[in-house]
């Protein structure tokens, strides 16, 4: 069986703390994505709901990646 060759960089407390933080920006960008008033040039948020959908899932693969341990 060969290997993906990932490594993993960080202990697996970190990863699931990382991986919980990508799921919470995940929540959070949909529920900021679906407000009516998200499109109002008076009331533009700091961050756009797409990039915290993004990062967050870049967060959760990275996570996913240091809990890899955890499979053996």
């Amino acid at each position: 069986m060969k290997s993906l060759n990932i490594d993993v960089i960080l202990p697996w407390e970190i990863g699931f703390i990382i991986t919980i933080l990508g799921l919470l920006l995940i929540i959070f960008g949909i529920r900021q994505s679906k407000k009516e008033n998200y499109h109002d040039i008076d009331k533009i948020p700091l961050v756009k709901a797409t990039t915290k959908i993004f990062f967050g899932s870049v967060a959760m693969i990275f996570g996913g990646i240091q809990l890899l341990p955890l499979l053996k």
